[in-house]
Formats: structure tokens, C-alpha cells, sequence
């Protein structure tokens, strides 16, 4: 029997308790008495346990089940997803101190580390999975641009939960590929990622089908506030900058959930600087936050953003012009200090150059645009001395075999042996670094 007291959800409109996820499921997501898709979920557990619980050597983030939205532990399906060791990459450090004469701490968390599907979305297809699994949920459907989509697609079908997975048409044929691969059906939509939401919702309310709700799913942030508690567990504080390329949002969300839920215990906690980055060929929210800014940031500027019709990026990942949580994220970025960055699409390939060269990690293009991010902050004086930068690279490059294929460049077409010779491997650097420089 389910213990019903661990935790409950709470509308964030008009407060109303919903007990557990098997009744908000019932109530088809939404909250029965005023309507809205927000709510959060909060704990009856002991949070004086929480800094024993963070000492620990964790396979996974179900180490802080007590505080996860779930009654009873075989029900979890998980696969080393949610802790993945923060990365120090000196070579960034060192360049904002020769550079801009900065002394800065650079943390990289990369998510293509998580053992579901190599991205960001692995903790929450994890919880989801389970969640549904006690709650006998056998049907489901989202619309995804890609990274969702696979990894609810692989753990899903571990919890033989059917998922019906709704693409654009311009996401990624190996994220389709993937899909598919697990059993879960896949319907290519003629049209942007909008027209796939669309159609996927007019399916969940003709079937009758359970739908992700997005970025303000509790299972979306429930998953991810846990990297609040992963990095007290690694660096023992929070971050005093926060980069992430941004699509929808759950990043800033769950964070700002995950202070929240814990101050009895960390009252000194506070959000970091929110550094936002969109590529220029989806950038709504930059667009929406340059015009609030030019006003001064006027009451309600949350609520006015554009929305941009069938995106030209190549950026699949990235591709929201309708960007409905934009009310949300940008109060966030805003009492938090931080802005929205836009980075050039055209240059992406060569930051995903240099990270390789300097790391040997080949990341994905959606990872490239956060890198990107990073130095266009350094460029704008965004960052400050003293400061810990944390870099959250959303996913690895095993669905983008186009963007690995433009990764080519030290490749020589030759006719004999003559035309062969030794080289060495410093001799890029200096080259790679150039393009990445240059404006």
C-alpha cells in the first residue's frame, strides 16, 4: 500500500492540494479548481536527514528517493542517470585569466555522462518512468524536438509503458531512429515543433492518453531540482553563474524549486546569475528580454514575448519559437541578476572544434550553443572575479552525425606517400582557438 503522506501537490495559482500523482492523474494534469497546469510538489519527509544523505557516493540521483515524488522504491527504473560528476575545465579558466584577467572556477556538468540516453532528459524519463509504473499507467504521449522524445522513448518501454512520440520535421532522423528502436511509436508531424505539440494534444484528449505537460511538469522539475542537491554533494555550495542553452526551461525552474524546498536546512542558499543562451536562428526569449531591457524592464514585460513560426535553425533540439514558459524563466533570470545571450548558429561548429581538441569530449550541437555561451558572457563582462561558473552541457553528439561529420578538419586527400607526413597536434590550437575568437 502506498504511504500517501510523503509528499502532495500544490497548485502554485490557487494552493489547492492535490494528495498524490495517482489523483492528478486522474484530474488529467490539471488542478480542479482553478484550472492550472502548475503545480509543484512538496514533501512531508525530514530535510534534517538531507545533509547525511548528500555526503554519500551516489550511483544515481534515486539516492534522494525521500525526496522524490515516489511511495515505493521497486518501482524505480533507473540507469545511472542524475549523478554525474561535475568536471573542472581549466583550459576555460585559464583563458578568462589571460584573456580578461579573471580568476575563475569553471565547472562543467555534462549530462551526455547520464547512463539512460547521454542527455539531460535521462532524470526525468527516469522519474516519470517509475512514477507511471506504480500508478499503472500504460499509455502516454509527448511532443519533443528530440532529446525527450528518446529518452522517455527507452525508459518508457523498460516500464512497458507505451509512448506515442510526436516530432517536427525537422528533428534529428537518428533521435527518430532511436524512437523507434524501443518498440515506441513515432509520428513525424508536417510542420514545427508548435504543429507537433498541437497535434499530440488533440491525440491525448481523442485517446484519452496521459500528455507531458512540459517544461512545468512536477516530474520534469522533481527530477532535475536534484542537481541543487548534487552540487552541495560536489563543491559544497551553489554556483555563482548558471549557463544553459535554453529551449523550454525546466534548467532555471527546477533549480529555483529545488533552493526553495531545502532553506529549512540551507537557509543561505540563493539562486545564481541565470545566463540564458538561444542560437540566432531561434531566439524568441533573447528577442522578448532585448525589448523589456531597452524599456526598462516595464510591470508585466514577462508576459510579451514573439513567437516565431516554423524556426530556421540547426539547432532541432533548440527549435521552440512559441516559447510558453518565457513568463516564467524570465522573472527567474530577472531576480537573479542574469540575462538571455544569443550566439551565432554560423560559429557553432567551431566551438564544438575546440572543446573537442581541448577536452577530447565531442559534444552535442545543443551543448555547443551553452559553450558558445560562455564566452560570449566572458565578451559582455557577465562574469565576475572570484566567481564559480557552472556549465550545464545538455547532451552528447550520438544523434547528430551531421554535426560530427563537420567536425572534419584535419583531413588531407593525397596520392602517394609522398604527400604524407607526421604532424603534430599542437599545431591546431592555435588555429582552432582563432576561429572561436574571431567576431
Amino acid at each position: 500500500m502506498k504511504d500517501a503522506s510523503k509528499y502532495y501537490l500544490k497548485c502554485v495559482k490557487c494552493e489547492h492540494i492535490t494528495p498524490d500523482f495517482g489523483a492528478w492523474f486522474e484530474q488529467n494534469q490539471v488542478c480542479p479548481e482553478c484550472g492550472s497546469k502548475h503545480s509543484e510538489v512538496w514533501y512531508n519527509s525530514d530535510y534534517n536527514e538531507l545533509p547525511l544523505i548528500i555526503k554519500g557516493n551516489p550511483i544515481s540521483f534515486w539516492q534522494y528517493f525521500y525526496y522524490l515524488p515516489l511511495s515505493r522504491q521497486e518501482n524505480i527504473i533507473s540507469r545511472k542517470e542524475g549523478a554525474v560528476s561535475l568536471q573542472n575545465w581549466w583550459f576555460l579558466e585559464d583563458f578568462a585569466k589571460e584573456k580578461y584577467g579573471l580568476d575563475i572556477s569553471v565547472q562543467v556538468y555534462r549530462n551526455d555522462l547520464n547512463g539512460g540516453t547521454g542527455t539531460f532528459k535521462d532524470v526525468a524519463a527516469s522519474l516519470a518512468a517509475s512514477i507511471f509504473k506504480e500508478n499503472d499507467i500504460k499509455q502516454y504521449c509527448v511532443a519533443s524536438t528530440g532529446n525527450t522524445a528518446t529518452a522517455y522513448a527507452r525508459y518508457l518501454s523498460i516500464a512497458g509503458v507505451n509512448c506515442s512520440v510526436f516530432i517536427p520535421d525537422n528533428a534529428l532522423k537518428a533521435s527518430e531512429a532511436v524512437i523507434s528502436a524501443f518498440g515506441q511509436q513515432v509520428f513525424r508531424v508536417n510542420g514545427d515543433y508548435a504543429k507537433a505539440k498541437e497535434i499530440a494534444a488533440e491525440y491525448s484528449k481523442k485517446h484519452n492518453i496521459l500528455i507531458s505537460i512540459g517544461n512545468i511538469d512536477p516530474i520534469r522539475v522533481e527530477a532535475k531540482k536534484t542537481m541543487v542537491f548534487e552540487w552541495l554533494r560536489q563543491i559544497e555550495r551553489m554556483p555563482d553563474v548558471y549557463i544553459q542553452a535554453i529551449s523550454g526551461g525546466t534548467g532555471p525552474i527546477a533549480i529555483d524549486k529545488g533552493i526553495r524546498e531545502i532553506k529549512s536546512v540551507y537557509p543561505d542558499l540563493k539562486n545564481p546569475r541565470f545566463l540564458m543562451v538561444q542560437p540566432d536562428g531561434c531566439d524568441p526569449m533573447v528577442q522578448a528580454w532585448e525589448n523589456a531591457e531597452a524599456k526598462g524592464f516595464p510591470e508585466g514585460f514577462e508576459n510579451d514575448y514573439p513567437i516565431i513560426d516554423n524556426p530556421q535553425t540547426a539547432v532541432p533540439t533548440l527549435a521552440t519559437g512559441n516559447p510558453a514558459t518565457y513568463p516564467i524563466i524570465a522573472k527567474l533570470v530577472k531576480e537573479s541578476g542574469g540575462t538571455f545571450i544569443r550566439m551565432k548558429e554560423s560559429k557553432m561548429i567551431d566551438y564544438g572544434k575546440l572543446i573537442a581538441y581541448e577536452r577530447k569530449v565531442i559534444l552535442g550541437p545543443a551543448s555547443a550553443v551553452c559553450m558558445a555561451g560562455f564566452f560570449e558572457a566572458l565578451k559582455k563582462g557577465l562574469i565576475k572575479n572570484g566567481e564559480t561558473v557552472l556549465i550545464n552541457t545538455g547532451e552528447g553528439v550520438r544523434r547528430a552525425p551531421d554535426f560530427v561529420d563537420e567536425m572534419i578538419y584535419t583531413t588531407k586527400n593525397v596520392n602517394s606517400v609522398e604527400d604524407c607526413k607526421p604532424h603534430m597536434i599542437d599545431d591546431y590550437r592555435k588555429q582552432l582557438w582563432d576561429a572561436v575568437l574571431k567576431d
